[in-house]
């Protein structure tokens, strides 16, 4: 008797513990991110991957982006045909992408399905990265800004769902230059200018090298190529050892500058050195590479 009352109890348990088992419904809209199933904030940055999977077996009746941009709503303005859904700096815009012709067009132009066409179809991707890229490229955002954007997916049957992916922009490297904003040409046979350049990488140097092109002083040439390894005409100053020690008084290397976000070039070797030189144009292309693969690319001039 004791035997079977224990019998019956553990069925009982076993049904009330199968009875709270979450039930999916499978027939669901879903939204994925191969690789971020997590949908954790993610660095913009080269070569990120953003691309979101939808996946309608009710199909598709509507999928919407809210763009939390912030400051920079109004950057999608001009891709959104309806007028409720523009933003300012202080509403999110919305793209329709099955409804708004103005949205799908844009979106097509970036190799992404969009308009009405999407309509009772099962599945649809969605380059996330390439849309904000396109949006904020070329645009004066402040480094440390974070963007949201929030994909809604809508069935033929009513059902719902609703993903948030974040992103963190970190500003490029960029290089200032005191007394010389445009970077002309420095005339050597002139007066003595300050030929500072200033580096900011608020993602940390990972790179950074100074190579002199084609064309310059043969006196210049072997200047350099006495200065680095390999007889380089590439200044590496992140790897090469030997550029710590024969630069040393013009530019921080090795230690002394990967990982950090600031640095100063002092390119006033070339006035030190200028009546050793034949008459050229003596140009050196700098190349700074953060942390987050962002890289920022800019010369600089001497002539003789």
């Amino acid at each position: 008797m004791m035997k079977k009352a224990i019998l019956i109890s553990m069925v009982a348990v076993a049904a009330l513990l199968c009875s709270c088992k979450k039930v999916v419904d499978e027939t669901l809209p879903t939204i994925t991110w191969d690789g971020n199933e997590s949908f954790a904030t993610k660095e913009l940055a080269p070569g990120l991957n953003a691309l979101v999977a939808v996946s309608a077996p009710g199909k598709i009746q509507s999928i919407t982006i809210t763009l939390g941009l912030g400051n920079y709503g109004v950057l999608a303005n001009p891709y959104i045909n309806v007028s409720a859904n523009k933003g300012t700096t202080s509403k999110n815009p919305v793209f329709d992408i099955v409804d708004d012709s103005s949205v799908a067009d844009f979106l097509k132009g970036l190799s992404i399905s969009a308009g009405s066409s999407l309509r009772g179809k099962t599945v649809a991707t969605i380059d996330l990265a390439a849309i904000l890229g396109a949006l904020i490229t070329g645009q004066p955002v402040e480094n440390n800004t974070s963007f949201t954007m929030e994909i809604a997916v809508g069935d033929q049957a009513g059902k719902t769902v609703k993903a948030t992916a974040r992103f963190h922009y970190t500003s490029a490297p960029d290089f200032t230059w005191d007394g010389n904003k445009t970077f002309e040409t420095i005339d050597l046979n002139g007066a003595q200018v300050a030929s500072r350049i200033k580096l900011t990488a608020p993602g940390k140097i990972n790179g950074l090298t100074i190579a002199l092109e084609s064309g310059a002083a043969p006196e210049l040439v072997t200047y350099i190529k006495n200065r680095t390894t390999g007889s380089s005409l590439t200044i590496d100053l992140v790897n090469d050892e030997k550029v710590a020690e024969t630069f040393a008084s013009y530019f921080p290397a090795g230690k002394n500058i990967s990982g950090k976000t600031e640095a100063v070039l002092d390119f006033s070797f070339m006035f030190a050195n200028r009546y050793d030189f034949s008459p050229s144009t003596n140009v050196f292309t700098i190349t700074a590479t953060d942390g987050n693969g962002k890289q920022t690319v800019v010369q600089v001039k001497f002539k003789k």
